[in-house]
């Protein structure tokens, strides 16, 4: 006895070709940007242009002459936002710098100044504003977008028939799909 007719696998063949075209530009936009959230955390940023300052100041310098001298080189360096040393009663410990779009560290025992300034790759911040939905204004488009990837996952599932059909081959892959991700959950 045949579970699923004919006209069903038509429906389900046609509905997923159909979806599957319209909705490959998201798919795209959230893969290339799922791989940019994946990569944030090591060296490779690709969200990001990374811009390094190296200056070499005078040694010593407290806060307020390191506050003196960005003023007099304003036009040189990016706008100062905030200076904080950790310990204020220690001598010559590591202000830690904030500056527009960066963060960076002036060490008065060397003088040297380095500075990280962030700016962000416009394509990048396109896709990543769609994935990360901050501001709220895509919740429904992912909200659709996840039940069209549970439809894609379902009518896969269901479209061949035979000895490759889910009810004899793909159960048993399924069952991997959904193990693997569980040992990495738990053992990595």
């Amino acid at each position: 006895m045949k579970l699923l007719s004919k006209k069903f696998h038509k429906i389900n063949r046609a509905l997923h070709r159909d979806l599957g075209y319209l909705f490959v530009g998201l798919t795209l936009i959230y893969g290339i940007s799922g791989v940019a959230v994946i990569l944030r955390h090591i060296d490779v940023n690709v969200s990001f242009k990374i811009t390094v300052i190296d200056k070499k100041l005078d040694k010593n310098l407290n806060k307020s002459q390191l506050k003196a001298y960005w003023a007099e080189h304003a036009d040189a360096l990016p706008k100062l936002t905030r200076i904080r040393v950790p310990d204020e009663d220690e001598p010559n410990q590591e202000m830690l710098i904030r500056v527009k779009s960066g963060r960076g560290t002036y060490n008065p025992t060397s003088g040297e100044l380095k500075i990280k300034l962030r700016k962000y790759r416009e394509f990048f911040k396109f896709v990543n504003d769609i994935h990360y939905d901050r501001g709220r204004r895509f919740t429904w488009l992912a909200l659709v977008y996840s039940f069209i990837l549970v439809f894609f996952a379902i009518s896969g599932a269901l479209m061949l028939k035979g000895k490759k059909s889910f009810m004899n081959r793909g159960v048993w892959l399924m069952i991997i799909g959904i193990v693997v991700p569980i040992i990495f959950y738990y053992f990595f």
